[in-house]
């Protein structure tokens, strides 16, 4: 998850917007950080059953981390019909570095 976290860091230090599909998003991301689409299939599941497992009774403390989970086993799991968009500004602020992530349907 660490590895998957530094990727879309590092994913988001764009210039200028990208817009890619699911499977070229996974296929970069097997190559740059040796991380195959199997293992993100699960990777919500495997977090949730985790925090079950540590008996969590407080969820919003780990939102983002589950946030990225889910993330992770959508684009994982949908291959065809979506896209994602990545742009490194915000509009209501086009000089401000803001960047925003979108998993979109086509």
């Amino acid at each position: 998850m660490r590895r998957f976290v530094e990727y879309l860091k590092s994913r988001l230090r764009v210039q200028h917007v990208v817009s890619e599909t699911p499977s070229s998003f996974l296929q970069h991301l097997s190559q740059t950080v040796c991380i195959e689409r199997k293992p993100l299939r699960f990777c919500s599941e495997r977090l949730r059953s985790l925090m079950a497992t540590l008996e969590l009774s407080d969820f919003s403390d780990f939102y983002g981390l589950t946030l990225i989970a889910n993330f992770a086993t959508l684009v994982s799991t949908y291959s065809k019909g979506f896209s994602l968009i990545i742009e490194p500004f915000d509009d209501r602020a086009p000089t401000i570095p803001n960047p925003i992530l979108h998993f979109r349907l086509l």
